[in-house]
């Protein structure tokens, strides 16, 4: 994806990588994509922020019932409860 261009006898690449998911546009830097999706897409986010509340009732505690964004958090909770169990073993 990386085009060289000629400018003036010096030659430059076009680093841009970050693109937006929505309409394909390209930026260099994640913030100004970032920016662009706030500005321009916010429905789009708002709806996919909606879809995504109901996937996170899978990261789920079955022994508290507390709840957890990402699979990795409720994961680090679980051993907070293997923990408590192993000190009333020690007592």
């Amino acid at each position: 994806m990386e085009e060289e261009k000629k400018v003036g006898g010096a030659i430059f690449k076009d680093i841009r990588r970050y693109y937006c998911e929505f309409c394909g546009i390209c930026r260099s830097k994640k913030s100004l994509i970032n920016s662009h999706i706030l500005t321009h897409h916010t429905d789009e986010v708002n709806k996919r922020g909606k879809e995504e509340e109901g996937a996170s009732s899978s990261n789920t505690c079955e022994e508290c019932g507390a709840s957890f964004k990402k699979p990795a958090y409720l994961k680090q909770h679980l051993q907070s409860h293997s923990l408590e169990e192993s000190l009333h073993f020690i007592m």
